[in-house]
């Protein structure tokens, strides 16, 4: 008879594992043909969400099936299936990514976050077998977040990728930005459907208080909602500045020449549009990102071509230009008032490897006081970075200007990001972008105008821009959470480790003991007659045997 032995929790969640057939050779026919159903519908949320950005209730519900199922299989099946849902359902970005990002580049980028999304199943479900619910609801949005919290400070693309824009259009979950940034949106939106699929996994195998890990995300979501509704709600009345954003699609190609005559009929097309916005009542008028190539030799004239549009029309115009004709060049944007004096100079902070490989980056912040209120200026990509953001919200800038240039693909994401920094920071914000959006938004995230440029036409959007609230909780306190979140993913990798290792020691021990010594083998002594050859013990007649069964 074996030795009775005392099963510690963590043996009998591996047996539980083992009549799952995570270390069997292969699961049951039905589990996979579940678990492929699930693979499917996780990719299919993601196409959605990625394909109509409306539809934020897709993306929030889109790890939710491969989370579900991920526990019942074994970690090779779980990975590769969380691997393809992920490559899969994201195929639908790399159209926006292609003008602007090497196809190799591209293609190992998307590849490894599908990896990496595999990880953070395949960790979730082990601590789903393994630990208590409310924890091992934690797990999947913690590496989520220190991942891409991470990734955000070494890439030259900033927050591009972040599964938190996905949420821009909730504006209640948005709020959050103003308290703890967007990695404490991306968790929030994590934590609920990880939070259900161990609740679902720990009712279906009756393990006990499968309520508490449910209860959790949802508390935490419907606590963060409440308060996102209240901010909104009570959103402090402002004065308003009327800004036009204006942008031309006849003249584009135009804009790298360096000939003087291409620079005068851009000019020309410009001057009349900042008219037409003056007469519609703007105070201020925006202009896309590079819009004129500007040579040394005639550099200065353009500026005072300018100066006179602002003159004539009596309204500040904000210009992206084109310095080219030197090395290295330089991105810009420039501010003149309406007696067409220049009040600010800004150059780019974040260039675009791929694109802007020859020009020279700036370093110094565009404040201005205008009647309005405190003002800065950023160009397209600089939006892409908080910590850009949250310098200017440290000088109490209420109104941002931002010109930008977009290209297929990327219109979308790039106006959204935009909305998010202005509410992390407490700014109001109005974009105009050469082939992407012309839009406003206040510092709710609340759209106040957008319009999108059509091509080879000139196009002009107004809106009466409130002035931003301020700094807020965020933009004082930096990314603490995404750091925090980041300490605490080691912590539980750590445990986690430990925990698989102690488990697989524990089943080579049970090999180890349930190995039979061989019966009826003769010990000989060298120097020593031979032992007798061991009889298998006689049978115990007292022990009760059924009687043969009769033939037929």
């Amino acid at each position: 008879m074996a030795d009775p032995q005392v099963f510690d929790r963590d043996q009998k969640l591996d047996l539980r594992a083992t009549i799952l057939g995570r270390n069997n050779p292969r699961e049951p026919a039905s589990t996979l043909t579940t678990a492929a159903l699930c693979a499917i519908a996780t990719a299919l949320l993601f196409t959605i969400s990625g394909a109509d950005p409306e539809m934020w209730v897709c993306a929030l519900f889109a790890p939710l099936p491969i989370l579900a199922i991920a526990p019942e299989l074994r970690t090779e099946t779980a990975a590769e299936l969380a691997f393809a849902a992920f490559l899969i359902g994201n195929l639908i970005a790399w159209g926006g990514e292609s003008f602007a990002v090497p196809l190799a580049t591209m293609l190992a980028s998307h590849v490894a976050g599908a990896a990496i999304f595999a990880i953070f199943v395949v960790c979730a479900a082990e601590a789903t077998r393994r630990w208590p619910g409310w924890l091992a609801a934690l797990v999947f949005p913690t590496f989520e977040v220190a991942f891409y919290y991470t990734l955000s400070l070494k890439s030259p693309h900033g927050t591009w990728g972040s599964p938190a824009y996905s949420q821009v259009d909730f504006l209640p979950l948005l709020q959050t930005a103003s308290w703890i940034g967007m990695c404490g949106v991306m968790f929030i939106m994590s934590l609920l459907p990880s939070g259900l699929a161990v609740a679902w996994y720990r009712r279906r195998w009756n393990m006990g208080n499968w309520t508490r890990p449910a209860s959790i995300a949802l508390g935490v979501f419907a606590v963060a909602i409440l308060l996102g509704e209240i901010r909104v709600f009570v959103t402090p009345r402002t004065p308003s500045v009327r800004v036009a954003m204006i942008a031309s699609e006849s003249l584009i190609p135009e804009s790298e020449s360096s000939d003087p005559t291409d620079a005068a009929d851009i000019l020309a097309v410009y001057a009349k549009m900042v008219k037409q916005a003056a007469g519609a009542g703007a105070q201020i008028v925006v202009m896309p990102e590079k819009i004129i190539g500007v040579a040394p030799s005639y550099e200065w004239d353009v500026v005072l071509g300018l100066e006179r549009v602002a003159q004539m029309s009596h309204v500040w115009i904000v210009v992206g230009l084109n310095q080219i004709g030197r090395s290295p060049k330089r991105n810009i944007a420039v501010v003149f008032d309406p007696d067409g004096k220049i009040v600010a100079t800004y150059a780019k902070h974040h260039l675009i490897p791929s694109l802007e490989w020859d020009y020279k980056a700036g370093s110094k912040p565009a404040i201005f006081d205008a009647p309005w209120g405190r003002t800065a200026v950023l160009i397209s990509q600089d939006l892409d970075f908080p910590d850009t953001a949250r310098q200017l919200a440290a000088d109490d800038v209420r109104v941002v200007v931002a010109p930008a240039s977009d290209w297929q693909g990327s219109e979308v994401i790039h106006q959204r990001m935009s909305v998010v920094r202005g509410v992390e920071s407490g700014f109001s914000l109005a974009r105009a972008a050469r082939g992407g959006m012309l839009s406003a938004n206040d510092s709710r995230g609340r759209l106040i105008e957008s319009r999108a440029p059509v091509h080879g036409e000139d196009t002009m959007a107004f809106g009466n821009l409130p002035i931003g609230t301020g700094r807020t909780l965020y933009s004082r306190t930096d990314d603490w959470f995404g750091r925090l979140c980041v300490i605490f993913t080691i912590l539980l990798m750590m445990r986690l480790a430990v925990g698989v290792l102690a488990s697989a020691q524990m089943r080579r021990r049970g090999a180890a003991k349930r190995i039979k010594r061989p019966e009826g083998v003769v010990s000989v002594e060298m120097n020593g007659p031979a032992q007798e050859v061991e009889k298998p013990e006689e049978p115990d007649p007292e022990i009760y045997r059924p009687p043969a069964r009769p033939r037929e």
